[in-house]
């Protein structure tokens, strides 16, 4: 697998999926820029041995795949402008009627 991160909640895939689908991967990238996503890359490669979410070499400064941002800034591992920048977008995070709330990340 090109990452170890994941997002599992579906609520939170389901929003993310909706960003990504109305451009939302061009316009982070465009938002932070190249340099601070090949910096995100860098961190990534130095603990984990590859790009996030697998992103080839001739891909430099790349965003492929806001879920794997954002699972990467939501775990802790490597906070990241992306993420905020995805997360900024979502609205409400923990709606009542998904299977994940507030309370989830209290355990």
């Amino acid at each position: 697998m090109p990452t170890s991160f994941w997002v599992t909640c579906p609520g939170l895939v389901a929003a993310i999926s909706r960003v990504e689908s109305t451009g939302g991967v061009r316009e982070a990238q465009e938002a932070v820029g190249k340099s601070v996503v090949e910096e995100i890359h860098d961190v990534h490669r130095s603990r984990y041995g590859t790009r996030v979410a697998g992103v080839r070499d001739e891909a430099s400064g790349s965003v492929k795949c806001l879920h794997a941002f954002t699972a990467l800034h939501i775990s802790g591992a490597i906070p990241n402008p992306v993420a905020e920048w995805t997360l900024g977008r979502l609205g409400n995070l923990f709606p009542e009627d998904h299977c994940c709330t507030t309370e989830d990340t209290d355990t």
